[in-house]
């Protein structure tokens, strides 16, 4: 082989290994979130509490959003996160809302502290 071949080949190599590692580098749709979906209880009152799930795409994408919790009781109550709180679960952090009130089982409000995972 003469040396001009074995540069070329040399060349073709390094710059196919090259090309490799920065495709490699860049993040990928397909790549695995590191949020994930947030299921919480609430505080009890009336003898009672209610749970609520909290999506991990939303708090990848943020956007005011009202969840509707469990039925316990023959009722329900909102939950209203803001986008700045889903943000702030989805960097890992902590946020702690009270629900609409409920007189079904008297008039009460349930309060739901949720803890972002990363």
């Amino acid at each position: 082989m003469t040396l001009r071949r074995l540069a070329r080949t040399w060349l073709g190599i390094t710059g196919a290994a090259a090309a490799l590692y920065i495709a490699g580098c860049g993040s990928s749709p397909s790549s695995p979130s590191s949020v994930a979906e947030i299921a919480v209880t609430s505080t009890v009152v009336n003898g009672h509490s209610h749970t609520v799930t909290v999506p991990a795409s939303d708090q990848m994408h943020p956007a005011d959003t009202t969840y509707t919790t469990s039925m316990t009781l023959n009722h329900q109550h909102s939950v209203t996160l803001t986008a700045s709180q889903l943000a702030t679960l989805a960097s890992g952090g902590t946020v702690t809302v009270t629900s609409t009130a409920s007189t079904v089982t008297g008039n009460h409000q349930h309060d739901f502290t949720f803890q972002g995972k990363k």
